[in-house]
């Protein structure tokens, strides 16, 4: 499917303008539940990403002078060798409470025009041997009940439903865990 992870804290990794096409194409379908935008979520113009969004990845990677109720975060864009951005997810490397409850240690999206091509478990496939070659041996998922795409990407994955809590919008969402195997951490055709 020729597809690759590229971290989005390494200064030129991934083009603003591709970055901000993205996210204007996910938001053009606002019926769908999109995630792993990270700090670009808030972003409403080019010169946002720019100044605000990637410096904001960068600093979430290196954990600084985090606000509070932010965690440190990796963010990855993931690529076409042409350029084009097929999808984001981001492994947040902590958990608070209100992560616990809902949005876990990883949160993922794929543009609207590359779904149901198996993109979206390449690229969790990918984040969850960065999050085992980190040390961590278990990840915490959580989607709507509604998401069933992401739903079998999980499942297929080894996601264990936990239970269903609401979320502070009062919307239920349903967590899973995938417990982390040494094997796992071996690189398959990973990228830096």
């Amino acid at each position: 499917m020729g597809i690759r992870l590229v971290r989005m804290d390494h200064p030129g990794a991934v083009n603003a303008e591709a970055i901000w096409e993205y996210l204007q194409s996910c938001r053009a379908r606002p019926e769908d539940e999109a995630a792993g935008f990270g700090p670009l979520e808030d972003c409403r113009s080019l010169d946002e990403v720019r100044q605000s969004g990637l410096p904001e990845v960068a600093r979430q990677a290196r954990g600084d002078d985090l606000p509070s109720g932010f965690v440190p975060a990796l963010q990855f864009a993931a690529m076409y060798p042409s350029g084009k951005l097929v999808g984001m997810i981001q492994l947040r490397l902590q958990l608070t409470e209100a992560l616990l409850r809902s949005g876990g240690n990883i949160g993922y999206s794929v543009r609207p025009d590359c779904r149901r091509r198996g993109y979206a478990g390449l690229m969790l496939d990918d984040c969850l041997r960065r999050a085992a070659a980190l040390g961590m041996s278990r990840v915490l998922i959580t989607c709507s009940p509604s998401n069933l795409a992401s739903r079998r990407t999980i499942l297929s994955r080894g996601g264990q439903l936990e239970n269903v809590l609401l979320s502070s919008f009062g919307q239920p969402v349903e967590r899973y865990w995938i417990n982390l195997h040494a094997e796992a951490s071996r690189p398959k055709n990973a990228s830096a």
